[in-house]
């Protein structure tokens, strides 16, 4: 009985080998397959929140919420903003100071000169998420081709392997950087996502100089289906101080329970990425090509042989 038993046993696992590498199963699988393919090229791709609140200062407890989603034809952003007053008060009470040695010469040519750079940059950035969407239909697109030519004409499965790589690049890094190029004020709180970029920059520039001791914190953690990037910012807001004490709480952080202790602003806020569930599906398709894979070129070979 024990002499049988390793015989029973390779028959057994040739029987089972034969089942996977059968056509129906082949059939099955590659039909599945480009389900899963046609389901994601149709489906949401990202999804991309950001939430924000102003913890301490003049405008808490302020909060921004902003929501956007990505398809194959469309990019959907929300924004709602709570405790509105408490910001449009401290937008009014503070006076705008720009950088301690910003001097007003200069400013002539710069019109000049930038005022054909917004056209490029506004064209580029609106061009990137259309290459991405034309990146990722054609990749899909190949993978289905790979599939199909893989399961019934018998080309090696290592193009395929080609392909899913190229889908999950397409997806994973290609669609979040054009998602974050064409909004890059979507987790500014100062801007609507739709601000022009050189407005934006040119808002960071007057808080960089109207802020000084700044503390910030970041950290990046992975959700499911995608990662977050927690962000904190503080420092004193010279535009809450008064003008005579402004050379002063540059040099040193003001007393607590001062009065120029008022201008503490914190910010704390996150940003999630998360690909939507028919794109994580995808990353299921190695598991169906390693419980069935295809047969049909090797089952030849071994046939001509005998």
């Amino acid at each position: 009985m024990s002499k049988t038993s390793p015989l029973m046993r390779e028959g057994a696992l040739s029987r089972l080998g034969s089942l996977r590498r059968h056509p129906a199963v082949a059939f099955a699988r590659a039909s599945l397959v480009v389900l899963i393919a046609l389901n994601a090229a149709v489906s949401v791709w990202l999804i991309a929140e950001f939430e924000g609140q102003y913890t301490e200062g003049p405008p808490s407890p302020a909060r921004f919420y902003a929501l956007a989603g990505v398809d194959g034809e469309y990019t959907m952003i929300d924004v709602s903003i709570e405790n509105s007053t408490r910001l449009l008060v401290y937008q009014l009470i503070r006076d705008d100071v720009g950088p301690e040695d910003d001097v007003g010469g200069g400013a002539g040519g710069g019109d000049d000169g930038s005022s054909d750079a917004p056209t490029s940059s506004e064209q580029d950035s609106v061009n990137r998420l259309d290459r991405a969407r034309t990146w990722i239909q054609v990749t899909v697109g190949l993978l289905i081709l790979l599939e199909v030519l893989v399961t019934f004409v018998g080309i090696s499965g290592w193009f395929r392997a080609a392909g899913f790589l190229a889908v999950l690049v397409a997806f994973l890094v290609v669609l979040p950087l054009a998602f974050i190029g064409d909004n890059p004020n979507f987790a500014d709180p100062g801007s609507t996502p739709n601000s022009a970029p050189e407005e934006a920059g040119q808002a960071e520039d007057d808080d960089q100089g109207a802020f000084v001791h700044e503390e910030t914190d970041f950290g990046i953690g992975l959700r499911y289906g995608g990662f977050e990037v927690s962000m904190m910012y503080a420092g004193y807001d010279l535009g809450l101080v008064e003008e005579d004490n402004r050379s002063s709480v540059r040099e040193t952080p003001p007393e607590p329970g001062t009065k120029d202790a008022a201008s503490y602003v914190k910010f704390d806020s996150t940003l999630s990425l998360r690909f939507g569930p028919s794109v994580v599906l995808i990353l299921a398709l190695p598991v169906f090509w390693l419980l069935a894979p295809s047969g049909r070129k090797r089952d030849a070979t071994l046939d001509e042989s005998e």
